[in-house]
């Protein structure tokens, strides 16, 4: 394709401006031609009309042929010509929520995940909003109740900052709710202005007792209706430890030591209910590879973008058009 094939313009009226030293040249020839009939009849007129001294290039590139050349190019520039640019691989990143819902009870500072389970879990928020770059991130936090600790954004900054208080954080009831949770999630997602796409991100011990496992069911049940994928993250161990309390004791039934135990099993049916994914953590980078690289980020992925990008040429026609008018008015001072 040639460089004349490919161009465009991106105000072409203002081509129309073009005409205009044309025009006036018109109007000059004619006007001079009516003004020599009336002096003279037409086969004297070679006698008495006088024929410029100037030859080569000074006859043609005189001052007002300058400064059409000038207005000329100037009415080019105003049109904004244009050749497109080729860029199959530019691909917009995708826009989406990911509300984090994150159990902060008391068997979260389990040990058995070195320093304790909530510590491990705030490392691993940390590793995933490397990951999600461009989106927004909130956070859900819960024992007995559910709260909002972080609305969702895109300062993964301000996400950071609020995960180093998260180790002091005390909610102000005892116990787990796993389904409100979830519920409190799916409200705060739905009562959202922007409609983007959205997951909810469940990270947990999975200790949740028999008695929830219905209740369960039908919040995952609620989420697929809503078109909200579900995607876990494990943080425990399945052979699980004993719950600490203040004052270096353990959290005991029956005086014996209640050891919290990871149920990969019913995390995992859960999340694939929902249209998601379950990992339980990992020391290597398989469980984001599984939650997020095949996970969330294939669920709502990269588009290709439809902004076509030009590459502007007026910025050279506006250049010859001012050498012209400098040549021009150089001109007309050395004739003075």
């Amino acid at each position: 394709m040639t460089l004349w094939q490919a161009l465009h313009w991106r105000e072409p009226l203002w081509l129309l401006l073009a005409l205009f030293p044309l025009l006036l040249a018109a109007w000059g020839y004619f006007q001079q031609r009516h003004q020599a009939q009336t002096y003279a009849d037409l086969h004297l007129l070679p006698w008495v009309q006088i024929t410029a001294s100037q030859h080569g290039w000074c006859k043609w590139l005189s001052p007002q042929t300058l400064w059409a050349i000038a207005w000329l190019l100037f009415a080019i520039s105003l049109a904004g010509p244009r050749i497109p640019q080729t860029q199959p691989d530019d691909l917009r990143p995708a826009q989406f929520d990911v509300l984090v819902v994150l159990d902060i009870s008391r068997s979260m500072q389990a040990t058995d995940l070195a320093p304790n389970r909530l510590q491990r879990a705030a490392l691993e928020l940390h590793e995933f909003l490397s990951l999600a770059q461009g989106s927004r991130v909130g956070i859900v936090v819960y024992g007995a109740r559910p709260h909002l600790f972080v609305p969702l954004t895109n300062d993964a900054n301000a996400v950071r900052f609020y995960l180093q208080h998260l180790e002091t954080l005390v909610l102000p009831t005892l116990g787990t709710d796993h389904a409100a949770a979830l519920g409190f999630a799916q409200q705060e997602l739905a009562a959202r202005k922007q409609t983007l796409p959205a997951a909810v991100l469940w990270i947990t011990d999975g200790d949740i007792p028999a008695d929830q496992h219905a209740a369960l069911q039908t919040r995952v049940q609620a989420l697929q209706a809503a078109g909200i994928p579900l995607y876990s993250l494990g943080v425990g161990t399945e052979d699980g430890e004993a719950i600490p309390l203040p004052g270096g004791k353990w959290l005991e039934h029956d005086g014996q030591a209640v050891r919290s135990r990871l149920d990969s099993a019913l995390l995992q049916s859960l999340s694939t209910q929902a249209g998601g994914a379950y990992s339980a953590v990992k020391d290597d980078a398989s469980d984001w590879q599984t939650l997020y690289t095949n996970g969330i980020a294939q669920v709502f992925p990269a588009t290709a973008s439809n902004a076509q990008q030009w590459r502007e040429l007026y910025v050279w026609t506006l250049l010859l058009g001012m050498v012209c008018v400098w040549l021009a008015v150089w001109m007309r001072h050395d004739e003075n």
